[in-house]
């Protein structure tokens, strides 16, 4: 076995309680624990700010049920308020006969009536005992710092518990901190201790309380033990156990328990109503899909694979009405699970989604002929990391901050005017002195294997795993004939300034990071000739003529810049036409997107777009994936004649090439799955923010490099701030509705792929997510139940359906 094919196999994840497994003695206690944990959802930190559930733990319970124990762990609302359901009733999105049919269906005739919103409902989450969480957050947010703190916690890489229990006694604030020596240093032995009274029935109760007392900081710690290639936590690690020997240490020192959170109970008509919108909205896209004729599509000049994520949508329906343009989708990385090495940079980070782990590391290194132009911007980077790092230095050191100031007071001033009032003025200044100092140069990916230490990620693919890759990736997207002469693969990626969320507006499939790098590495696999010859033997003949290109399409902007547009010489013509028909599809996507942006200037859209990717007052550049609402798995034929608002991801299906089903087993496990977790964290964070959100923007305060606050002393706020879901205070910009997918494939397919995975069974039986297939063999439009079966939607059912809340 060569070092290559030896690095493929890895150990699977390692639990979030423990960096190794505890003492056989203490195995009942680890699994109490671990029942515990799995109440908490894993936080990724802000680089690779990642969607999820925070009912993750929650999710194999009908959503009914797990709104209720979830409100009544968390204290937070798990249905619309009130308000929010009037006024959508008063404008349309809730039709009224489809909300009388769905109190009707639960026997509740009264539940149709606004005045059942009326219940009273519990107070809003109560402060969790201040004084343990005071000390934790301040224990925890020393010890888990990612170098923003210019003084370090002393002996991290002992863990977490060995650390803090060393040095607790020098906390003034902990009672009888001296106490922690006499604990034992394991902290599996030190949980078992501090719960010997604790009957063990009653243990993982106890667990579960401390861990979601603070539930954003017990989600970092637990992703924090579970991440692989993360240098800090192999710093200073820490697992679920540390935390919780800690918390009960600190909760003996201060003589608390953790209450039991009162939940924000919503009366039972919410849940009818909140069906009845997403009846509304569901029965409307069906019934818009179902009078949709697919007509001919004309012969592309020129076909771009976007991202499936819903801002695509809106500039590839614009480009298609102006020329001879296919447009598909597929979730952002393209199927290059890698880590990306930049360009001067000495590290790879993970460009693929979370459920992969890259298989590839693949550095940018200088395009040929560029040496000499590359050297010149490494010396130029060098200069500005040592410049950045001096200037930080110079602030924090204690001796020359107030010199500093002095001496640079004046400059720091005129900038912090300019960035206010000409915010894009300033940018393009900086910018240019940025490359005056570092000038551009031409990169590309090397993708050619040079793998000779046996790495996790080797560096570079074979000429096999580059033909698996590129056969994989066309196969799914259903691209395996009728290339066009240039095929552009089109990653994308947002802009912000002053921004702790700004990897939100990047692309998730890439891990929370810009996808024009996997855009490059992919287009540069399927130009190899050596790949096109071993796709040819696998039956997909890309024409000699056929060019793939990579592209970035900025979100925030709407911009779409083309890489290597000299690969397609040979197609000058239909590549200036395309460029064209981009600029101008930029252009009504940008006024499409203002219209609905508060303040935004639709007349004026380039400009307003480009001054709020550069405004660091700006809380929102763009919407993100807001209202983001259904998923749909089928040709592109299927939409494209209708205009889905930005609101539903669109991944392209053949289901007559995919007779097996296995494009469909993918798309259905991995994108759809990651599609669920966006989609609830914006219901969550919609219907309340404060608990399951992040609240304001204006008052977050960054900590340790990795998470925010609300103020000095919080939770970490793990869910969106509200200027990203909400369009002025307390006004709900997003519609919390659950997502529906949408599949054109034969029935019988689909079944199947339910049938063989747990996931897709938890997902639709649970009502987490809604199922409605076209099958293109019959024409008919079917509904899922929750318990299996079926009911036809080609037309409106003459009877009720049947209930689709859990009772």
């Amino acid at each position: 076995m060569s070092a290559c094919s030896a690095s493929r196999s890895r150990p699977p994840p390692p639990s979030p309680i423990a960096g190794r497994p505890p003492m056989p003695e203490l195995a009942r206690l680890s699994a109490q624990i671990e029942i515990a944990a799995g109440h908490v959802t894993p936080y990724w930190p802000l680089r690779s700010f990642i969607a999820a559930n925070p009912l993750q733990g929650l999710e194999d319970q009908p959503f009914e049920h797990a709104a209720r124990a979830g409100g009544a762990l968390f204290g937070g609302r798990a249905y619309p308020p009130a308000a929010m359901l009037r006024a959508a009733l008063a404008d349309g999105r809730i039709d009224r006969a489809i909300l009388a049919e769905a109190a009707a269906r639960h026997g509740d005739h009264a539940a149709a009536d606004p005045a059942a919103l009326d219940a009273p409902e519990a107070a809003t989450r109560p402060a969790a005992p201040s004084a343990v969480n005071r000390a934790l957050i301040r224990w925890l947010a020393a010890f888990l710092d990612e170098g923003q703190a210019a003084w370090t916690m002393p002996g991290r890489e002992r863990g977490l518990w060995p650390a803090v229990r060393a040095l607790a006694r020098h906390d003034a604030e902990i009672p009888r901190g001296a106490e922690a020596e006499s604990l034992p240093e394991d902290a599996f032995r030190a949980v078992a201790e501090l719960v010997a009274d604790v009957p063990e029935e009653e243990r993982s109760a106890l667990f579960t309380r401390h861990l979601v007392a603070l539930a954003g900081w017990s989600g970092y710690v637990k992703w924090r033990a579970q991440a692989r290639g993360h240098d800090w936590a192999a710093a200073a690690p820490a697992t679920l156990a540390d935390l919780l020997a800690l918390r009960l240490f600190l909760a003996r020192q201060f003589d608390e328990t953790p209450a039991t959170t009162p939940a924000q109970v919503a009366p039972d008509a919410a849940a009818i109503w909140l069906e009845a919108w997403e009846e509304t909205w569901r029965r409307g896209l069906a019934a818009r899909l179902a009078g949709t004729a697919p007509g001919p599509a004309p012969r592309p000049e020129a076909q771009l694979v976007f991202c499936i994520d819903v801002r695509s949508e809106v500039l590839r329906r614009h480009l298609e009405r102006r020329g001879p343009w296919e447009t598909l989708g597929f979730a952002g990385f393209f199927g290059a699970a890698v880590a990306v090495q930049p360009f001067g940079e000495a590290s790879a980070y993970a460009s693929c989604p979370v459920l992969l782990q890259p298989r590839h590391a693949v550095p940018e290194v200088a395009a040929p002929g560029e040496e000499q132009a590359a050297a010149a911007r490494l010396t130029g980077l060098g200069r500005l990391k040592r410049a950045k790092a001096g200037l930080r230095a110079m602030k924090e050191s204690l001796a020359g901050a107030f010199g500093f100031v002095e001496a640079t007071g004046a400059a720091f001033g005129a900038g912090m005017v300019a960035r206010t009032v000409a915010p894009g003025g300033f940018a393009r200044l900086a910018g240019g002195l940025a490359e005056k100092v570092a000038p551009p140069a031409r990169t590309t990916p090397r993708i050619a294997l040079a793998c000779d230490d046996g790495s996790a990620a080797p560096t570079g693919l074979s000429p096999a795993e580059q033909a698996a890759t590129a056969e994989g990736a066309l196969r799914i997207m259903g691209l395996t004939a009728g290339f066009a002469p240039i095929v552009v693969l089109c990653g994308h990626g947002g802009q912000a300034v002053n921004n702790p969320f700004a990897a939100g507006l990047d692309c998730g499939a890439c891990g929370g990071n810009r996808g024009g790098p996997n855009a490059r590495i992919m287009a540069a696999i399927l130009n190899e000739p050596a790949v096109r010859s071993a796709l040819a033997a696998r039956g997909i003949a890309i024409p000699v003529e056929t060019v793939f290109l990579a592209a970035e399409h900025d979100t925030t902007t709407d911009t779409v810049t083309l890489w290597d547009t000299d690969r397609a010489a040979a197609h000058g013509a239909i590549l200036a036409r395309l460029q064209q028909d981009l600029a101008a599809a930029r252009a009504a996507a940008a006024a499409e997107r203002l219209s609905r942006l508060p303040g935004g200037a639709p007349t004026r859209a380039l400009a307003d777009v480009e001054r709020r990717a550069t405004d660091w007052a700006e809380t929102r550049p763009e919407w993100a994936l807001a209202r983001n609402a259904g998923f749909i798995v089928a040709d592109r034929g299927f939409t494209r004649a209708l205009d889905l608002e930005g609101r539903c991801f669109l991944h392209s299906y053949d289901w007559q090439a995919d007779t097996q089903g296995t494009a469909l087993e993918v798309i259905l496990t991995a994108p759809l799955v990651v599609a669920q977790w966006i989609n609830t964290q914006y219901y969550f964070s919609t219907v309340d923010n404060g608990v399951f959100g992040a609240g304001s923007k204006v008052t977050h305060n960054v900590v340790g490099g990795f998470g925010v606050m609300q103020g000095n002393a919080s939770d970490l706020m793990t869910g969106l701030p509200a200027q990203s879901v909400q369009s002025a205070d307390g006004v709900a910009y997003h519609e919390p509705l659950r997502l529906m997918a949408v599949v054109q494939a034969p029935l019988s397919r689909v079944e199947g792929l339910i049938a063989k995975h747990r996931i897709l069974q938890t997902l639709f039986g649970n009502g987490w997510v809604a199922l409605l297939v076209a099958d293109p063999e019959t024409g008919r439009f079917l509904r899922r139940n929750r318990d299996g079966s079926w009911r036809d939607e080609t037309q409106a059912p003459a009877a009720p359906a049947p209930a689709l809340i859990a009772a």
